[in-house]
């Protein structure tokens, strides 16, 4: 009967465990995706702030 509670409970520490490596590096991927995205659009030049039409 011991057994089989120190079993459960060691199943439990486990999972809670894998569970939050998991959700440490969902958000190291979270990260990674925001820096990536904030590095793209510094990278993209600002438009004018004013604009003609040279066709009209």
């Amino acid at each position: 009967m011991v057994e089989a509670i120190m079993g459960m409970q060691t199943a439990q520490i486990q999972s809670a465990y894998s569970t939050a490596l998991m959700k440490r590096s969902m958000d190291d991927a979270e990260s990674q995706a925001l820096s990536l995205i904030n590095d793209m659009v510094a990278s993209v030049p600002q438009p004018p702030q004013y604009t003609f039409d040279v066709r009209a």
